[in-house]
């Protein structure tokens, strides 16, 4: 691990102190802060730096994992290397989940990798500075053979007009330890020169290794120590406030040390929502009078800037550490007024709603358990008060409650999963103690006697709390509910001779039997998808019946069979009575149809509807001469026309 260093410098200017670390002094808000960005999820590769900020080139194998010699802007990183990298899912400072960190896989060139320009306005000149980064060796469990060496890292802040201010050297970085800081000191120049950072490669000499991730680059003005608390400038710097503690009044107290003529300003921050100034709040102390007479649940912070003389700039400005009130709820978990336990029973008390428990027992004793077993069989010796005393987050709430232990109750119930059919009651019926209280209450009658008659409409779990006053057992009674039985024949249906169909039936209903009568011309009449072939209309019927005895159901549908017609070619109307006229078979049984019959040129010359009469060769009360003529049929019935010729003969 590495430990605090003191590097000497050539040039006069440059600052001595260099460290690993928190530095033992007071910062101000960074004057460049880089971290990378962030994502809008885990979409691990962010945009590149570019030739701005660095000399590496970007590029990734397999997408998480830079290539040698090549740097990554990601937010998740797995199975790099198989798994020799750190699996990393989130960057240091964790401000936003999906936030980008820079993961570097290095070689032994001397390369770049990162460098910013910062403008000479930003800085006080002659004003001390901190140069920041968080590194983290990414290799891990990864074999070390010959040439093998872990990240080195060089910080150096030299002007624009290549003065080095500062220079400091990492050293080989730990594998074993997560993300640290690392940072070097300098002091602004006064000849007006821009502050050129750079974060470069110090392991030149090795051909395996140099890997690492790099997050949160700042830089930041570096006074002396500011020491500030709570009542005193040594106090506490964190306190909790109970927000049913009632009002409190607070002074925050500070004191810069090596300040000649200090100058304050108060900052609050709620909620981590971001440092505002307090308007007026300029002394080395801040009363807090009635910020928290009311105050709503949340982190309260404060901090003082100190400039060392009036009329300095900002930028020189440095912070104490946050003084945090944290205004938390008081645990209001309650037991209940009453607890009782059947004697010979578990006695167990239970409480929730904090971290910590202090109980006190009738007798005194006390017990620090979350849930307290007072007895596994419960006695009247066990009777009394037992208070406990629930914190969190330095904050309690006393609550308390009376054991009663009663006689034992001896429960009968009279049936414990009664089955109705859908519409019925049944009478729940249970017995052995003095009050009774049912839920739910829906589907029943009455919900506080022993026998309530229940109409539920779907299966339902009853539950009842039986009590004779001080000892209380529940009971289960499920009634199951039985659908009753639906039939469905389906729509009625038209079909053609000699033409199979198929019918299609539903039905509901718990364990239903079904059937159709009748069974003529049907293949299966237990099926709800027989087979049907009749050879004239009929009517089919579903029956649905419950074998427990809730009903049978029917429903009916029709089929109506349209028959095959057989149309005669020819026929001989000369009078001898044989074949005289001219007569479609069955075309009865399409009492809609239209016929009708034309000459070759078109002109109609017989009409019928249905089979009320027969052509027998006569228009206008005229034969018509032998030759071919032609009939159209007309079903109706969604049915397709039919067409042809017949032969006329004397």
């Amino acid at each position: 691990m590495l430990t605090k260093k003191l590097k000497l410098l050539l040039p006069v200017f440059i600052i001595l102190l260099s460290a690993r670390g928190l530095a033992q002094s007071s910062l101000g808000d960074p004057v460049l802060y880089e971290d990378f960005g962030f994502g809008t999820n885990y979409t691990p590769i962010g945009p590149p730096l570019g030739s701005k900020y660095t000399t590496m080139q970007a590029g990734g194998n397999g997408g998480r994992c830079p290539n040698p010699g090549a740097y990554l802007i990601l937010n998740s990183s797995a199975n790099c290397y198989g798994d020799t990298f750190k699996t990393i899912n989130f960057d240091h400072s964790g401000t936003n989940p999906f936030g980008y960190l820079m993961m570097v896989n290095g070689d032994d060139k001397p390369v770049v990798y990162y460098t910013n320009t910062i403008d000479a306005g930003v800085f006080c000149a002659g004003a001390k500075y901190q140069f920041a980064a968080y590194l983290n060796n990414i290799n891990t469990g990864m074999p070390r053979p010959d040439g093998y060496v872990d990240a080195d890292v060089r910080f150096t802040v030299k002007t624009s007009k290549g003065a080095i201010l500062a220079d400091y050297v990492t050293g080989p970085l730990d594998p074993n330890e997560s993300f640290a800081q690392y940072h070097v000191d300098f002091v602004a120049p006064n000849d007006g020169s821009d502050v050129i950072i750079t974060l470069s490669n110090n392991a030149l000499t090795g051909t395996v290794g140099n890997d690492f991730a790099m997050d949160d680059i700042t830089v930041k003005a570096y006074g002396p120590v500011i020491d500030a608390g709570i009542g005193s400038t040594t106090g506490p710097t964190t306190i909790p406030q109970c927000l049913d503690d009632g009002p409190k009044k607070y002074i925050l107290k500070s004191f810069p040390h090596n300040y000649t003529t200090p100058q304050y300003q108060w900052q609050s921050n709620f909620n981590k929502n971001g440092w505002v100034n307090m308007p007026g709040k300029t002394g080395a102390n801040l009363p807090l009078d009635n910020e928290f007479l009311n105050p709503v649940v949340g982190k309260y912070q404060y901090r003082v800037g100190v400039l060392s003389a009036p009329g300095v700039s900002l930028n020189c400005q440095t912070f104490s550490l946050p003084i945090t009130i944290d205004v938390v709820k008081n645990p209001s978990f309650k037991l209940p007024e009453i607890t009782s336990v059947c004697k010979g029973e578990i006695l167990s008390i239970h409480a929730d709603g904090g971290t910590e428990f202090h109980w006190t027992y009738p007798d005194g004793r006390t017990s620090d358990a979350h849930f307290l077993d007072v007895s596994t069989s419960a006695s009247k010796s066990d009777e009394g008060v037992y208070k406990v005393v629930i914190s969190q987050d330095g904050c309690s709430y006393l609550t308390q409650t009376q054991v009663v232990v009663g006689e034992p109750l001896v429960i009968k119930v009279d049936d414990a999963a009664p089955v109705i059919c859908e519409g019925q009651a049944v009478q729940l019926g249970v017995s052995g103690g003095t009050t009774y209280k049912w839920t739910p209450s829906m589907g029943l009658d009455h919900d506080d006697i022993p026998n309530p008659m229940a109409n539920p409409k779907v299966n339902t779990e009853y539950n009842v709390l039986i009590s004779n006053g001080s000892c209380t057992k529940q009971r289960t009674v499920t009634v199951t509910v039985l659908k009753l039985p639906v039939a469905n024949a389906g729509p009625d249906r038209t079909m053609k001779e000699e033409e199979p169909i198929t019918l299609h039936g539903t039905v509901a209903g718990t364990n239903v039997n079904y059937f159709w009568t009748p069974t003529d011309y049907m293949d299966n009449p237990t099926s709800l998808t027989p087979q049907i072939n009749p050879p004239d209309n009929i009517t089919y019927t579903l029956h649905v019946q419950s074998p427990d005895n809730c009903g049978i159901v029917s429903d009916e549908m029709e089929v109506r069979v349209f028959k095959k017609l057989t149309v005669p070619s020819t026929f001989t109307p000369n009078g001898d009575g044989i074949n005289d006229t001219w007569r479609i078979d069955k075309l009865i049984t399409y009492p809609e149809s239209v016929l009708t019959i034309y000459t070759r040129d078109g002109h109609e010359v017989f009409r019928t509807i249905g089979d009320a009469r027969q052509w027998t060769g006569i228009y206008q009360g005229k034969s018509l001469p032998s030759g071919v003529y032609y009939y159209v049929i007309d079903l109706k019935n969604d049915l397709p026309k039919r067409a042809g010729w017949v032969m006329l003969l004397r």
